[in-house]
């Protein structure tokens, strides 16, 4: 918005140093020298020569330092007109017209200021179009260079989800005939699943060569609207192959070692089971046997107190037996062992639990069901240790395909944070969480002081595959 102040001090900035401003100049002192001439010998007046025409012609060199220069060349060329026609307002010649001649004057400042804002305005909107074009124009040039030299797999792709442009490392990974067809022909990504991405997304792509690597895709519009009102979208892609196939490495070798542990569990406990228990078992009879025979007295006595103490230990040994191996999985399935399990710890605990089980129970993998058992063996085992509950609850539902596993309790629970966690409580989370993993599912803990301790496992029926793309 120009105002007066703005006129004035573009009036006192004009183009001084341009050569054609100062001719402009002299070509109004001529003018200004003319009229005064007119106005002095009466001529003016006369009916040969249109009164005001000198004024009129102020126009030609307003009108010429406005389209030239502006509101600075038109605001200066005015003021200077009117400051030269001061002199022959002020004639005492009786024929003189300072009236009219002011009037002019107010429609040449008028017109001088008009148009040289306007042409100013259309000025600075040009810069500013010229501005912007300039940096639209550097930052497509930045965005080029990224994309040329960006090691990252890049694709520009049409509305049709045909890929447009490909820089050197696409051309690299993927070949380098990808462009003009369509993602899912060259890449095996259907169009329809680019628009409803949000987020990054992992893909599994043919390279070309018979090879499928693993990427994380992301999906971003570059460009919103271009002259066809057409859009295209940046498929940017970041190789995975590798990670995943050392994450797949490590988990393999996880489960392995875990399947050993529990193979060597398995084995400890058949052994325990199959012959110092038995052969304990064979002694406390054989005591029994000592007893009757010897009949009372002292030794008698002696005896019948140390198979008491044999006894304990036989019962203590069946209980490592089951820690070690779940009496029963393998023949009567998971709700069975958990029920067992809860019997012997009420038994030997003073806490209540509670068992459910909703939907229709079904034999899981050997692997998911060994995994589910331990994860519910761990946290109730945390309940006993930590919690100082008084009740807790277990609850089992099946749900087709996935297994859902709750453990609850009201007991004094723990700070969540990182690094609040106690040590035995994280070691004991962190074996659930990797049972868990292991198996394709993943735990939830929820915890606050005072108000109890909440464990939520998702399991799937069938462990996943140990296999990854390349």
């Amino acid at each position: 918005m120009f105002t007066a102040r703005s006129v004035l001090r573009q009036a006192f900035h004009p183009p001084l140093r341009d050569a054609s401003f100062w001719a402009v100049q002299v070509l109004v002192v001529a003018l200004a020298g003319f009229h005064f001439y007119l106005d002095s010998a009466g001529i003016a007046e006369s009916s040969t020569f249109p009164t005001g025409s000198p004024v009129g012609l102020l126009l030609l060199p307003v009108l010429y330092s406005a389209l030239r220069y502006g509101l600075a060349g038109s605001a200066a060329t005015a003021v200077w007109a009117t400051l030269l026609w001061f002199p022959d307002l002020f004639l005492r010649n009786a024929m003189g017209h300072p009236a009219n001649d002011l009037v002019d004057l107010a429609i040449v400042d008028a017109v001088a200021i008009f148009v040289g804002e306007r042409i100013e305005r259309t000025r600075i909107q040009q810069r500013r179009a010229d501005a912007a074009e300039d940096e639209r124009r550097e930052t497509e040039l930045r965005y080029r260079e990224l994309f040329q030299t960006n090691f990252f797999p890049i694709v520009i792709v049409d509305e049709d989800g045909v890929i447009t442009e490909a820089n050197p490392a696409a051309a690299e990974a993927f070949g380098d005939r990808i462009t003009g067809k369509t993602t899912e022909t060259a890449l095996g990504i259907a169009k329809a699943s680019l628009g409803r991405q949000t987020e990054a997304s992992i893909q599994s792509v043919n390279t070309g060569d018979g090879a499928v690597r693993t990427y994380r895709l992301r999906v971003a519009r570059v460009r919103p609207e271009v002259k066809d009102g057409r859009f295209v979208q940046q498929l940017v892609f970041q190789d995975l192959t590798e990670e995943y196939r050392e994450r797949a490495a490590v988990r393999s070798y996880a489960a392995r070692l875990l399947t050993a542990h529990e193979e060597e569990r398995r084995h400890i406990a058949h052994e325990i089971h199959d012959d110092p228990l038995q052969r304990l078992i064979h002694l406390a009879r054989r005591m029994d046997g000592l007893v009757i025979a010897g009949g009372p007295g002292p030794t008698s006595a002696a005896l019948l107190e140390t198979r008491v103490e044999l006894l304990e230990i036989i019962g203590r040994l069946r209980d490592v037996a089951r820690g070690l191996r779940p009496p029963g999985l393998d023949q009567l399935g998971l709700v069975a062992a958990v029920r067992g399990l809860l019997a012997d710890v009420e038994d030997a605990h003073s806490l209540r639990l509670d068992f459910e089980v909703t939907g229709t129970p079904v034999r899981l993998a050997a692997d998911a069901e060994l995994g589910a058992f331990r994860i519910i063996q761990e946290a109730v085992s945390n309940v006993i240790r930590h919690s100082s509950a008084h009740v807790a609850r277990v609850h089992l539902q099946y749900d087709g395909d996935s297994l859902r596993i709750l453990v609850d309790d009201d007991g004094i629970g723990f700070d969540t944070r990182p690094g609040a966690v106690p040590g035995a409580v994280q070691l004991g989370l962190e074996g659930m969480r990797e049972r868990a993993n292991l198996l394709g599912g993943h735990v939830v803990v929820s915890s606050e002081l005072g108000k109890g301790t909440t464990i939520e496992a998702h399991l799937p029926a069938l462990p996943p595959p140990m296999s990854v793309a390349g």
